[in-house]
């Protein structure tokens, strides 16, 4: 029964980043205005709730940018990870990425259109 208890639209989105504290480049594997799904070799060190930085440069930006996050859920083959304490610069970045992506990345038709 477990259930989709997201409240943003997701987007296909293939970006490498890096989580403080850990060795190698992760790769992020789906992005909405609150958060991402990380896909990660090792889930075992990770448990939800634990806060994170992740350090990831989006296509549009010339700096790399580090977000605070917390650790929503754990899989085996990844986390996904919730945003906290956007600033507001770095909120505009997702969103301005978000809507970009939205239109060029087809989604399933099963998903519904973003709005």
């Amino acid at each position: 029964m477990g259930g989709d208890k997201r409240k943003e639209a997701r987007i296909d989105f293939y970006l490498g980043a890096m989580l403080k504290g850990y060795k190698g480049v992760q790769k992020i594997r789906d992005f909405s205005l609150s958060g991402v799904f990380i896909e990660v070799q090792d889930t075992s060190r990770f448990k939800e709730g634990d806060k994170i930085d992740l350090i990831m440069r989006l296509p549009h930006e010339k700096n790399a940018m580090m977000v605070k996050s917390r650790i929503a859920r754990v899989i085996k083959r990844g986390i996904g990870v919730k945003f906290v304490d956007l600033s507001p610069q770095h909120a505009m970045a997702l969103e301005y990425c978000f809507h970009v992506f939205k239109h060029t990345i087809p989604l399933p038709a099963a998903w519904g259109k973003v709005k």
